[in-house]
Formats: structure tokens, C-alpha cells, sequence
């Protein structure tokens, strides 16, 4: 949480359902439904387009449940609300001096004049977030929608809801390109994950992080491919996201870019694939270079700050009491690129499974222990029923699937060894479980219409026996 007291207390003089809030909100929700229907019915003879409309209900469903979450359950508190805060008071600084407005939206450090253009008539933000450029990031992205809101926080949850459902859905287009699931699968894995609905939607860091992974993904596509063709928007989406992530969690530069070196030695091998010697010493050598430049990242200042921020941070949750009871542990952890090294499988186990089922007995974790049961389901039915090592193999050589291992890995990784609070956790991995579930899913179709082939060809031969 970023909220103080003091700013707590001040935050739950807002109204939040007063009469202008509720019609806005109101109207405002009818607007997106008739942007939503058009979009659909502009695109009636696309099949999958049947998913759109369940698609953003049931994302503004979970993204409406965080707002009353946020203002019921903490009472008006929250880093949610805290960034929403901060986007009203950017907003009436632009009433006060546009030129202001745009110097604190454009202002970059890690030291800041305290409240320089702030007074009593614009309000001062939270000072846990206005002194984090992070934080304060994510209010500024905000203060753009407070111009189409009335300030309201609602009708801005909303907004960010529609904006990461149709993010979501470039990305559960790109996917479905490559035909490795049906819609439906697809549909569930990107769109039906209650965390990544409730977390990556609102108004946080979270929402800003799926959204840009998704944009990154499709405009990378669009670059990289040689069946597809770029053009200046595609480039520059691709700059915009790498900022936005550069901006707000910089290690998810790490989390998108690495893969893309795995992803790269799967097409060689695809190029090459007739040459299976040269192709395996080809593997060899470019892993060995990736590992080589997570070892010479782990050598540099931006990680070295890193190891230093998460050994704090780490050790802060870990033995400070007034987070409550919901962590784990990793143990004894050499905050050093070893010993980073060392953790990386407990980290990622906790980022790919935790919370257990047992440890989720409550209100506020339910949900995340049982997507880690069905998690663990389809863990356990990849490696041993079937046919595991043709699985595994198909991963190996489809370039999206070696993407999207390596960053629900490396996502997990982070997410594991850096949250220790449950409640931490279950927002820093949610981008992880999408991509999983494609990984651990993508033989069904296969299968399916391997067996469906299988029993044609035995009816055939019943038929030519009688």
C-alpha cells in the first residue's frame, strides 16, 4: 500500500457515489457497450469475434470488483485509489497552469521538488506516490482520463477496463495465429483468469504492465516476422511500450527481451532444420550466449541497484509484522547474482503455483488457490499423460510457445523472489498464468485431432471388414 494515515484519512473524504458519479458511470458504461457491439458487429463474419463482447463483460465484472474492493473493503485507502488521487490532483493543476501540468507530466527524477506546482486549491498528491516516479508515472497516465471522467474513479476503472480488454485481445489474436489451441481454450486462457482480470485492469501498475506486454507482443510480431509487414506505428508502439515498462517496472525489459534470443534460435532452427548437427551446435552456442548476458547483466549497475532494492525490500516484508501473516519464504537467500541464481527455483515455483490451496483459506486468496490447483492440474497432465517428450519437443521448435515459456519463467522468477506477501505475489505474477496455461495447453488440438483421425481411419476399416 502507498497510503499514510493522514492520506488515507484524506482520500475517504471523497464521495464516491454521489449523483454525478453514478450517471456518469452509468452513461459512461452504456457508451463503452455500444463501442463494444459496433466493433462487433463491424466484424460479424470473423467467428472469433463471438468471444469480444464476453470478453470485456467479464473483465469490466472483475475490474468493478477491484474499484469496490478498494473502496469498501480498505475503506477508501489503497494504492489504487492512491494513483487515482494523484491523477485529480495533475487535473486540476492543468486548470490552475496548463504549462505546470505538462512540466510535471514530462518531469523525470528520482528527486523531486517537493509539491513545487501543487498548492491548497489543486490538492497534494499521496507523498508516498508523488516521491516515487514509478508511482507517480501511473497518475500522470491517469490525469489524461480524469479530462473524459468528471475526476471520477469509477467511470476511469471502467475506461482502463475497456482499454485492457481490447489489449488483451490483439494479443488472443496474435495467439491464435499460429493455431496451436482452439478459440475456446485460447479464449479462457487469456480472457477467464479471475487475477489477471481483477489485478491487470484497474487503475495500477499491473493494468499499465499487461497492456504494454500485449502491445509489445503484437507490434514485435509485426516487426520480426517475415510474413508480416511493419510500418512507423508498429515501431513506435513498440518504443512506447519499452518506455512505459522502462518507466514503471524496469526489470520487465528483461522479462520481454530475453525471451525474444530463445524465440530467435527456434526459428534458426526451423531455417536450418534439415542440418541437425549444425542446428544443435547452433542451440548450444546461442544459449550459452543467453546465459552469458544474464550473467554480464547481473555484472551491471542497473542490476546491482536491483539486487540491492530487493534484498530491502526482501527482508523488510519478510520480519516487518504489520503486513500481516499471509508470506512465504525462500529461505536463506545471498542477496548477490549467485546467489539470485540460487533462488530461482523456489522464486519460480511461488510465481508459477503459490499460493497452495492450503495456504489461500481465505477470502481475499480463494481464487488464486484454486487457479494454482488447475495450474498444477495441467502441470501434472502435460509431463505424465500422453505422450510428455513430443510435447516438450513441439514447444522446442514453434518460436511463440519458446516466448512464452521463457517469460512466464523469468516473470515468475521475478515475481517469486521479490513479493514474499501473498498479497504482493498474486498481482506481480498474474501476467505469468496466461502465458502458462498456452504453454501447458497447446497439444490439445493436436490430440484431438490425432484421436479424431485415429477413429475415422477404425470406422473406415470396420466399414471395409463388413
Amino acid at each position: 500500500m502507498y497510503s499514510n494515515e493522514a492520506t488515507v484519512a484524506f482520500v475517504r473524504d471523497y464521495l464516491f457515489f454521489t449523483p454525478l458519479d453514478i450517471i456518469s458511470t452509468l452513461l459512461g458504461f452504456a457508451v463503452l457497450l455500444i463501442l463494444v457491439y459496433l466493433r462487433r458487429r463491424n466484424n460479424i463474419d470473423k467467428i472469433h469475434y463471438r468471444y469480444y463482447q464476453p470478453a470485456f463483460l467479464f473483465k469490466v465484472s472483475f475490474v468493478a470488483a477491484n474499484a469496490l474492493f478498494y473502496i469498501i473493503f480498505y475503506g477508501g485507502g489503497g494504492d489504487s485509489i492512491a494513483f487515482w488521487d494523484g491523477s485529480v490532483k495533475l487535473n486540476n493543476l492543468f486548470w490552475k497552469d496548463p504549462f505546470m501540468y505538462f512540466e510535471e507530466l514530462f518531469e523525470y527524477s528520482d528527486v523531486r521538488n517537493s509539491y513545487k506546482n501543487f498548492d491548497t486549491n489543486t490538492g497534494f498528491p499521496d507523498s508516498h506516490i508523488y516521491n516515487e516516479p514509478a508511482s507517480f508515472f501511473v497518475s500522470k497516465v491517469a490525469s489524461i482520463f480524469t479530462f473524459f471522467t468528471f475526476k471520477g474513479y469509477l467511470l476511469m476503472s471502467l475506461i482502463f477496463a475497456y482499454v485492457t480488454t481490447n489489449a488483451s485481445w490483439r494479443l488472443f489474436e496474435l495467439t491464435r495465429r499460429f493455431g496451436l489451441h482452439s478459440d475456446w481454450h485460447l479464449f479462457l486462457a487469456i480472457f477467464f483468469i479471475p487475477s489477471l482480470s481483477f489485478w491487470c485492469g484497474g487503475i495500477s501498475k499491473d493494468t499499465l504492465m499487461w497492456v504494454s506486454v500485449c502491445y509489445f507482443l503484437v507490434n514485435i510480431y509485426k516487426i520480426i516476422s517475415p510474413e508480416e509487414k511493419s510500418n512507423f506505428w508498429n515501431w513506435l508502439g513498440v518504443l512506447a511500450t519499452v518506455y512505459v515498462m522502462y518507466r514503471v517496472r524496469s526489470f520487465m525489459l528483461v522479462t520481454v527481451m530475453v525471451p525474444l534470443l530463445f524465440a530467435y534460435i527456434a526459428r534458426l532452427g526451423k531455417i536450418y532444420g534439415t542440418r541437425s548437427l549444425e542446428v544443435k551446435l547452433l542451440r548450444i552456442v546461442m544459449t550459452l550466449l543467453a546465459i552469458g548476458a544474464i550473467f554480464v547483466f547481473f555484472q551491471t549497475p542497473i542490476a546491482d541497484e536491483y539486487l540491492k532494492e530487493a534484498a530491502v525490500i526482501n527482508q523488510d516484508m519478510t520480519t516487518n509484522k504489520t503486513y500481516g501473516s499471509n508470506r512465504y519464504s525462500l529461505g536463506e537467500v545471498d542477496y548477490s547474482a549467485i546467489g539470485m541464481i540460487m533462488a530461482m527455483p523456489a522464486s519460480v515455483i511461488a510465481g508459477f503455483y503459490r499460493p497452495f490451496i492450503w495456504e489461500a483459506l481465505n477470502v481475499t486468496l480463494i481464487l488464486n488457490g484454486i487457479e494454482s490447483l488447475v495450474l498444477m492440474y495441467f502441470t501434472l497432465r502435460f509431463f505424465f499423460v500422453g505422450k510428455p517428450l513430443e510435447r516438450i519437443r513441439r514447444i522446442r521448435n514453434h518460436e511463440f510457445l519458446i516466448y512464452a515459456f521463457f517469460f512466464a519463467l523469468i516473470l515468475a522468477y521475478f515475481a517469486g523472489f521479490t513479493s514474499i506477501l501473498f498479497g504482493v505475489l498474486v498481482r506481480f505474477k498474474a501476467p505469468v498464468l496466461p502465458f502458462l496455461v498456452i504453454v501447458l495447453t497447446a497439444h490439445y488440438v493436436d490430440e484431438k485431432r490425432r484421436a479424431k483421425k485415429d477413429s475415422n481411419q477404425s470406422a473406415e476399416l470396420i466399414d471395409q471388414t463388413d
